[in-house]
């Protein structure tokens, strides 16, 4: 447990906390409190643990206030739920904070390895001062950002369902008994089906609608700094306005420049999977670097789903995941 908790609290180091709190920019609660939220990232990068949690417990209870407008993140009677939303599932934030608030009722000079809330803002445990306390009042501050924004975007209970009419049974009956028998009809390409391998760029010979069509379009956007384009290929911005998801990939990609790059392989693992390995080279800062990148493609339908390729009306999406040695990489 020890060396799991030190590894999960390794991860919070200064990328990860910047990245977190660039989210804060779209939510007027948390944009408000940015001064306060920066000098907890500097007390906490340069280890004044005694400092940054306790600033950072004082913030999360007002940001319940505000954005519930109801009570404080602490409160007997706080409901940090909401639908299709993970870090706010009922088992999530909800009982972390149950976890947090545990009464402290004697002074302790012993370490502990939990936000007690109440006994770090009241004077009663006396060494919470270490990484893993303050690691995980970071991860419980960026929890609540994600529960703030379900309810910003009206999910704080789910759409009531309309049951369907008979009309609408049967055609989905119809869709399914279709998409089964397309299913059974795919079949992987062989090796010998990628005669134009490998290949420079984003060449004719690749073919149209094909997952090394899709990511030889995305890196070639990336290549030009088209990030609208290049925001709208990726798997996880098929709801998002093409505002918020070109300026969120412009932040994910544009500290670093596609220099060149070549498809070198394709991988077609499911009906609706490929994995597509392109060796690239970027610049950022006046260095170069090569990397060879095993890109996720998924083919779904409009509501971010997977389809079966061979069904008409997808598209094929890639996984942000596939590009994270690139994004998150520190220049040297």
């Amino acid at each position: 447990m020890e060396a799991a908790e030190d590894y999960l609290a390794s991860t919070y180091d200064a990328d990860t906390l910047k990245w977190g709190i660039l989210r804060f920019n779209g939510h007027d609660d948390f944009r408000k409190r940015m001064r306060l939220v920066e000098l907890a990232k500097e007390d906490y990068l340069a280890e004044r643990y005694h400092a940054c949690t306790p600033l950072l417990l004082s913030l999360m209870d007002g940001l319940a206030n505000d954005v519930s407008r109801h009570v404080g993140l602490f409160a007997d009677n706080a409901d940090l739920t909401a639908w299709d939303c993970i870090a706010a599932h009922e088992s999530g934030l909800q009982a972390l904070v149950t976890l947090m608030t545990k009464g402290r009722g004697k002074t302790n000079e012993e370490s502990i390895s939990v936000p007690f809330r109440h006994g770090i803002l009241h004077g009663r445990e006396l060494a919470f001062d270490n990484r893993i306390v303050a690691a995980k009042t970071w991860a419980a501050f960026f929890a609540i950002r994600d529960w703030a924004g379900a309810l910003a975007e009206g999910k704080k209970t789910p759409t009531p369902k309309q049951e369907p009419t008979w009309g609408e049974l049967l055609q989905s009956l119809n869709k399914t008994q279709e998409t089964k028998r397309l299913l059974d009809a795919w079949k992987s390409r062989e090796k010998e089906n990628f005669a134009y391998l490998p290949c420079d760029g984003l060449s004719p010979s690749l073919p149209e609608n094909s997952p090394e069509r899709k990511v030889a379009e995305f890196m070639e956007n990336w290549r030009l700094g088209r990030f609208a384009p290049l925001a709208d290929s990726l798997s996880h911005t098929y709801d998002m306005a093409m505002g918020k998801k070109a300026g969120e990939a412009k932040q994910d990609f544009g500290k670093y420049k596609v220099v060149s790059f070549q498809i070198v392989d394709v991988e077609d693992r499911t009906p609706a999977y490929s994995t597509v390995t392109i060796w690239a080279t970027f610049s950022a800062e006046n260095k170069v670097f090569e990397e060879v990148l095993k890109v996720s493609a998924g083919y779904q339908d409009g509501k971010g789903l997977p389809m079966c390729r061979l069904e008409s009306g997808g598209k094929w999406a890639l996984v942000q995941n596939s590009f994270r040695s690139v994004i998150y990489r520190n220049v040297q």
